[in-house]
């Protein structure tokens, strides 16, 4: 399978981490992506230089709105989200590579347990899906109000993986209700959706 580069860095981080979320210097993934990958990685015209730009973008963007990755102070580290993905990568193509389609994902499971502790989904199981408020929609998404946009889009990103999975997977009735709960709140809170993703 041919890797995209965002994989590949999350490959590095997942290799320099040693499979954990520890937090890692970006100086640190820059020389570790392109130890793995000098071709994808090198400075154009000076090809035995790493080139820190290739791996900005897609760090503070893609790998941050698929909730991969999060970033503070100079320093990132997997989530449990990317973990599983890295995991995943760093296994793919040898012959024991197992199939989990049967079974959730750790991190996904752990998504789901606290979406079944949430206020928003007692409310909606309690048919006063209209009582919702915005803050029980935040929290539904284990996020505030100040969270920085790609942030809030990875773990929206993050709960529908979960969701989605679950209720396709699990035989717990719960499963199917989060769905529904998840459904409900992207289309009642679509504004603020909308607004988290055309901001700048």
């Amino acid at each position: 399978m041919q890797l995209q580069r965002p994989d590949k860095i999350i490959l590095a981080m997942y290799d320099l981490a040693g499979g954990t979320s520890k937090p890692l210097k970006y100086e640190d993934i820059v020389v570790r992506a392109f130890k793995l990958y000098p071709e994808d990685f090198g400075l154009r015209g000076y090809s035995q230089f790493p080139d820190s730009s290739d791996i900005h973008k897609p760090l503070y963007g893609p790998l941050k709105r698929a909730g991969y990755v999060l970033a503070g102070n100079k320093q990132f580290r997997l989530t449990p989200k990317g973990l599983e993905r890295g995991k995943l990568l760093s296994t793919e193509g040898k012959s024991e590579s197992r199939k989990t389609s049967q079974r959730l994902s750790r991190d996904k499971e752990a998504e789901l347990h606290r979406i079944y502790q949430t206020e928003a989904l007692q409310l909606f199981l309690g048919g006063m899906g209209d009582k919702i408020l915005d803050t029980d929609f935040y929290s539904y998404l284990g996020v505030t109000v100040r969270t920085e946009r790609n942030e809030f889009l990875g773990r929206l990103s993050t709960v529908e993986d979960a969701v989605t999975s679950a209720a396709s997977i699990s035989d717990d009735p719960r499963a199917k209700s989060a769905l529904e709960l998840h459904r409900f709140l992207v289309n009642r809170f679509s504004e603020v959706i909308h607004r988290m993703r055309t901001s700048k």
